[in-house]
């Protein structure tokens, strides 16, 4: 890796919000309450953010939740966050289904998501 791409991941790494319930993110199946600790710690700094619960079928019906959330608040970029850390997604805060969609293919998940929404 040369000096610039090694400053550009610190400069990424510094700049993207952590969890601070991480730990959450090593229990089996706990990606609800990872979503949901996360979420409340970026609210906190009133960060827009929210619990995206997605489900899919590649022979056995699946599902994930992660969170979606806009930083820095003022860029209108948005990201998504699960226990592999956060992605940059392309897509509009009001479509869960192209936010889920998206956010699991930039993950290696090319499966079609049958349902996806905001946890309420």
């Amino acid at each position: 890796m040369g000096k610039k791409a090694a400053l550009l991941a610190l400069l990424i790494s510094a700049c993207t919000p952590v969890n601070e319930q991480a730990w959450m993110e090593k229990e089996v199946n706990a990606c609800v309450p990872t979503a949901i600790a996360f979420r409340e710690g970026l609210r906190k700094y009133n960060v827009w953010s929210e619990v995206l619960l997605a489900y899919w079928n590649d022979g056995k019906p699946r599902g994930h939740a992660l969170v979606a959330y806009l930083y820095p608040p003022s860029k209108n970029k948005l990201w998504t966050y699960d226990a592999w850390g956060s992605c940059r997604t392309y897509a509009y805060t009001n479509n869960p289904m192209q936010v889920a969609q998206n956010a699991l293919k930039s993950r290696g998940n090319s499966s079609l998501i049958t349902a996806a929404y905001y946890l309420q």
